[in-house]
């Protein structure tokens, strides 16, 4: 996407940035079409934007969180973290008793619980070029989740946690 782009988040309007500035999102396989843009090991400036649950279907759902960082002048990279909660709370005396629902089961194929519930899958789901230097983290939050919101299944419908968009 090239040149002026409006976003509407929650009834709030970004105004265009810049007209030069480049979006560009990867929502679907492969996914790992924007990893070139992670910094690199050990960059640690990633602020929330949002967290919480989505859902596509009864059957096609999860929880997500999305980080914002600006690792050099004019470059803006969303990262969407993906985690299994439905395994918070779940204890191995749970597990034991088999106390597990289909999904917390599914969570946990071929993992133990601990392994399961630190599992995380983390993706570069948007970023954006040439970017403002006057532009604020809050306006490239919603630029970045408005362009994600637009291709993906994966917008939080319930929030948990308070991030700059929640």
């Amino acid at each position: 996407m090239l040149a002026e782009f409006w976003v509407v988040v929650a009834g709030q309007v970004t105004p265009p940035l810049g007209a030069n500035m480049k979006i560009t999102t990867c929502t679907t396989y492969p996914d790992d079409v924007l990893e070139s843009y992670r910094p690199p090991e050990g960059f640690n400036e990633w602020d929330l934007v949002v967290s919480g649950f989505w859902s596509a279907s009864p059957y096609h759902s999860g929880h997500i969180a999305y980080f914002i960082a600006n690792p050099e002048p004019g470059l803006w990279i969303l990262d969407g973290v993906e985690r299994h909660a439905e395994l918070d709370g779940v204890t191995e005396e749970d597990v034991k008793e088999g106390y597990l629902n289909d999904d917390q089961i599914q969570a946990m194929w071929g993992m133990t619980l601990k392994e399961a519930q630190n599992w995380v899958y983390r993706r570069i789901v948007a970023i954006c070029e040439d970017a403002p230097a006057e532009a604020s983290i809050r306006e490239m939050a919603l630029v970045l989740y408005g362009a994600v919101q637009k291709e993906s299944v994966k917008v939080v419908e319930e929030s948990d946690v308070q991030g700059f968009l929640s």
